[in-house]
């Protein structure tokens, strides 16, 4: 099996089940990423398809959701695909890794600043939970390419703004962790009964199958 040892942002049972019940007026307050959030900030201009489950979590009445999209933010949409070189998010905000697009181009500043903005807003709005797309270079959680996207495999690892939210201590889900999100679905909704099923994104067959594949042998 494979360990991840950036699992560690997600929030666990025990936290969950400690939160207050939420209510309109004293909601359950999250930042997420704004293609989740069906905002049209994607590098191509769309919100990469459907996220039925992050839209029944925004769905609550008792959740208030503050979209973000840390590309967007620095670069404007559309966009080349940025990706992280020679590390992950936690290496870029160290000074020891870039991130880069196709072209070269080098948008390591515009990265960080987006990635403080997105820390920023989190702490005005005094969020409790970030919701982010997993394998971004900027709010992969657990998953992003290791080098030029498509041309290069993925690594275990948080893109920029990620990594930065997790470095704060704001706990983490990605709309791949379905074994969290059906707790906090739990948490939100007292008649829901928990999904033993459910796996998270670093318990998937996907993830210890792929990453399995890439150690030596």
């Amino acid at each position: 099996m494979v360990s991840s040892p950036y699992r560690q942002h997600l929030p666990s049972a025990s936290t969950i089940e400690s939160w207050p019940a939420f209510t309109a007026k004293q909601p359950l307050r999250i930042i997420v990423s704004g293609c989740l959030a069906g905002l049209k900030v994607g590098a191509d201009g769309t919100t990469y398809g459907e996220h039925p489950t992050i839209a029944e979590l925004l769905a609550f009445p008792c959740v208030k959701a503050t979209p973000f999209c840390p590309e967007n933010f620095s670069f404007g949409t559309p966009r080349p695909c940025p990706d992280i070189h020679g590390g992950d998010g936690h290496d870029v905000l160290a000074g020891r890794a870039r991130v880069l697009i196709p072209s070269g181009e080098d948008w390591t500043v515009g990265m960080v600043a987006a990635a403080r903005e997105m820390l920023s807003v989190t702490r005005a709005e005094d969020v409790r939970l970030a919701v982010l797309m997993d394998i971004s270079a900027a709010c992969g959680s657990q998953v992003i390419y290791a080098g030029k996207r498509r041309a290069a495999p993925y690594r275990i690892g948080r893109g920029v703004a990620a990594a930065l939210l997790a470095e704060a201590g704001i706990p983490i889900v990605s709309q791949r962790d379905w074994k969290t999100l059906d707790r906090i679905f739990c948490k939100l909704d007292s008649s829901r009964s928990p999904d033993e099923r459910l796996k998270d994104h670093h318990e998937s067959d996907w993830y210890h199958e792929y990453f399995a594949s890439l150690e030596p042998q």
